[in-house]
């Protein structure tokens, strides 16, 4: 065997991650948390991207949801009924061409990306009257 596959590689990347989570590793008396993400490889060469996030510290995807949110007009305290499943926005991707905003579903965690329609139809900051 002289060339990885993806499902070699997508053992590989749990079992890094798991060991990495076993370490408990933490720089300077700070808590970091690491992460494995994505893969590229080419024949027998693999290279993951990993990152670490000071506790407390907000991610990238944290800090431009309150840009775009206060720019568009999103409510990042609502909660709306998607699918029958209760959901709120916790990110925003400004790279992402078409679903930029993420959303975790609130029973268990889970994320999902929406475009910016949905996000606006579900999560518009509501006018307030004044007379």
């Amino acid at each position: 065997m002289t060339e990885f596959n993806r499902t070699q590689l997508s053992e590989l990347r749990k079992q890094m991650q798991s060991a990495l989570e076993e370490a408990n590793i933490s720089f300077g008396g700070l808590s970091i948390t690491i992460d494995v993400g994505n893969c590229r490889y080419s024949g027998g060469e693999a290279k993951f991207q990993v990152k670490c996030i000071l506790e407390g510290a907000k991610t990238r995807e944290q800090q431009d949801l309150e840009f775009y949110a206060k720019l568009e007009g999103i409510d990042t305290t609502a909660i709306a009924k998607l699918q029958g499943e209760d959901m709120k926005v916790i990110g925003y991707k400004s790279r992402a061409r078409k679903n930029k905003w993420i959303l975790q579903r609130l029973r268990d965690g889970a994320e999902f990306v929406c475009n910016d329609h949905v996000a606006k139809q579900f999560f518009k900051k509501r006018e307030e009257i004044t007379q």
